[in-house]
């Protein structure tokens, strides 16, 4: 018998007092609820589970919290300390390995992405992207009235490098996500040099966006940041964001990396958004804690494979992921997985078309999340 929702948020504590978790809320960002039960990792919105964003359910690590504390001072009545945003800047180039002219600082990297096709699909120039993928990039150049070619994934759920060489011919932009989203496959750092060689041979003037949102969680030891490629080729660049591995999505924190011409025309092109001191502060700290870092994606990796295995156990089956989600294959529709499950107090993935009718995005909470959740997919799935 399923567990109904109010019975599971009386299990959980949250019938009477709460308590403001702010590690989980940071990593949750603006759409998670600001209640966290004493001694839960549980984090519910208006009494379910979300577990649909690709958010962060730890939150930030101890040494982001410290660093927040420390900067609520009175000097906040007066914008910036000294060289703030300089400092995040410098630690975003030593994290890369690269000049500090070769990066840009934005409000998350949505406004990048944003930036990115604006800068480069002008003119009536062509937007490739992948089919399904991160969507907007897509959503801005048809909005621009551009033509896109949205290119289906191969056999193995993965991007198709070479379909997506073939197309960028003469194209603004080619937007790659590496590790994808919602699939959360990558292609190694070999492949992906490749396809950059093969573009930029046949096509010098087509700008190549790597987003690595999801990198950090990579776990096939061959996934690498392209950000080698981007210091040697015009118009190649990466942008990261601070809201997944990081824990940081209530924070807003995202860079780009490339060369500095290809930096000032997105800077140029869109609104980037303006760093506050706490988000600054933050950044700084999360990018010198590696070993947080390094254990965030252990712990996810840990709840990946009790989350794929338990749908496998079920007779159920998707790629290997590389991100804080996976795209199962449920062979129906999405939308009765999605709304059978929020009966039942967990909410879980929107459709992405062409795949809506067979697959369905889980996103990763925390182990405590995702045991509930199993037991809702369990019983959803067992007739």
């Amino acid at each position: 018998m399923s567990q109904s929702r109010r019975g599971f948020i009386r299990s959980i504590g949250l019938g009477t007092a709460g308590l403001m978790g702010s590690s989980f809320i940071i990593g949750r960002g603006r759409e998670a609820a600001a209640f966290e039960p004493v001694g839960s990792r549980l984090l519910l919105d208006d009494g379910v589970l979300k577990i649909s964003s690709n958010e962060n359910a730890r939150g930030p690590g101890p040494n982001v919290m410290r660093a927040l504390q420390e900067a609520i001072t009175p000097r906040l009545g007066r914008g910036y300390p000294p060289d703030y945003l300089a400092e995040l800047v410098e630690t975003v180039a030593d994290y890369n390995g690269v000049a500090q002219d070769h990066v840009v600082i934005g409000t998350g990297s949505g406004g990048l992405l944003v930036a990115a096709t604006l800068a480069f699909c002008k003119d009536g120039k062509a937007l490739v992207t992948a089919s399904p993928t991160y969507a907007t990039p897509e959503d801005v150049a048809r909005g621009m009235g551009v033509q896109v070619h949205a290119v289906p994934l191969d056999r193995s759920l993965r991007l198709d490098l070479d379909s997506m060489a073939s197309a960028a011919n003469g194209a603004g932009l080619v937007f790659l996500c590496n590790p994808n989203n919602p699939t959360g496959t990558a292609h190694p750092a070999g492949a992906v040099e490749a396809f950059v060689r093969q573009v930029k041979a046949r096509s010098p003037d087509t700008a190549i966006l790597l987003d690595e949102a999801y990198i950090d969680y990579a776990v096939d030891p061959g996934v690498e940041s392209g950000v080698a490629l981007t210091q040697e080729f015009p118009g190649v660049f990466i942008t990261r964001t601070l809201s997944k591995a990081h824990g940081m999505a209530g924070l807003r924190v995202g860079y780009g990396v490339g060369q500095p011409a290809t930096m000032q025309a997105l800077a140029q092109a869109a609104n980037l958004g303006s760093m506050n001191t706490l988000s600054a502060a933050a950044g700084i700290a999360s990018l010198k804690d590696t070993g947080h870092l390094a254990w965030e994606r252990q712990e996810n990796k840990r709840i990946q494979d009790y989350v794929m295995g338990a749908f496998r156990d079920m007779g159920y089956d998707g790629p290997d992921t590389n991100a804080n989600c996976m795209f199962v294959e449920l062979g129906r529709p999405a939308s009765w997985f999605r709304d059978e499950c929020l009966k039942r107090g967990v909410a879980v993935g929107r459709d992405f078309p062409p795949l809506a009718q067979t697959h369905a995005r889980i996103s990763l909470g925390s182990m405590e999340e995702m045991e509930f959740a199993v037991s809702v997919f369990r019983d959803v799935l067992k007739g």
